[in-house]
């Protein structure tokens, strides 16, 4: 029986993939057909890419349904800000430009429009703890949004950037720069003035279940991991403009396949295995925007059916964390 109906929830990247997440919230907070394991509060959460969106909508206040509704109404096309041209023109020009297809802007102020432009502080108020994974290819490092932020400026003349007053959309707009596709962000390095560009935090670490755990006491609630299972790569959505720029591009777009991947496998452990909903994803490509109404009503229904399955057979007394630690 889970104390308290409370956990903390970390969610895969996986682009529009990420629908699929929603409903397995949903089918966690259904108290019907879960009267004992179902989760009502998410108190800490965190993800990668599209589980940045999943992790940063709920934390800004929102619950699973609304979280379904806002993810599965959207038309995932209009974040496709290519500018004039379309794709191949506007695209390649971007890509050529500013090294991705679309500008992600229209993501953005979509974004923060819906959580009313919320920051970390905001969140941290309400009693909430949220922790967004990018990736600094600059310096070869993985951030932690927005503990990492302290260590870079906005401009060469600004100060060290205040984490607890940094807006949560423009956070996660940096987890979810998939490479080649939308613009990466820049930021100036605090201590050596060097400019650093920031992509999704999936080439490091794109399912990051062991954020919260602790070595120094048991946990007093659940750690869950939602992960996506199948599904198309990163390039199947832009093939024909990645291939346009030949190889350097082409190979650029399987290393970041291949990287989530890997570190995807590393993580599966036991302490992994027992606290994480795996998701069918079908065929269904990270980057497939023009999804149909019936391929979204498919994911959705995917993390529905998943959710279930793992609650129906979760054991609180098997679970165990990364640090060896056991439910309290």
């Amino acid at each position: 029986m889970m104390q308290s109906h409370q956990a903390d929830g970390v969610f895969q990247g996986g682009g529009v993939k990420g629908l699929a997440l929603a409903g397995a919230l949903e089918e966690f907070a259904n108290s019907e057909r879960h009267p004992e394991n179902n989760v009502q509060q998410w108190v800490q959460l965190a993800g990668t890419s599209a589980g940045a969106i999943v992790a940063a909508y709920l934390a800004t206040g929102h619950t699973a349904a609304e979280t379904a509704g806002l993810i599965g109404q959207t038309d995932f096309s209009e974040f496709e800000d290519w500018g004039p041209g379309g794709k191949l023109l506007g695209g390649a020009i971007n890509l050529a430009g500013h090294h991705g297809l679309a500008r992600g802007k229209v993501f953005h102020d979509w974004f923060r429009g819906h959580i009313n432009d919320q920051t970390f502080g905001d969140v941290h108020s309400a009693g909430r703890n949220l922790k967004l994974i990018a990736t600094d290819i600059t310096r070869g490092e993985m951030l932690v949004l927005p503990d990492s932020l302290s260590s870079y400026r906005l401009t060469e003349d600004s100060a060290p950037i205040d984490p607890m007053g940094f807006p949560i959309a423009d956070a996660v707009r940096m987890s979810m720069s998939i490479p080649y596709f939308f613009q990466p962000i820049q930021l100036i390095h605090a201590q050596t003035g060097v400019t650093s560009t920031i992509v999704d935090g999936g080439v490091l670490s794109n399912f990051p279940v062991w954020i919260f755990d602790v070595e120094d006491r048991d946990p007093t609630r659940p750690t869950f991991g939602f992960k996506l299972i199948g599904g198309k790569d990163v390039g199947s959505g832009m093939g024909k403009v990645i291939k346009a720029f030949g190889w350097p591009a082409e190979m650029g777009a399987s290393i970041f396949h291949t990287t989530t991947g890997a570190w995807d496998k590393y993580w599966v452990s036991h302490s992994t295995y027992v606290r994480t909903c795996p998701i069918s994803a079908g065929d269904i490509g990270t980057t497939e925007f023009d999804m149909t109404d019936a391929q979204k009503q498919w994911l959705l229904s995917s993390g529905q059916q998943a959710a279930g399955t793992f609650l129906s057979q979760w054991d609180p007394s098997q679970y165990v964390n990364s640090s060896g630690r056991k439910l309290q």
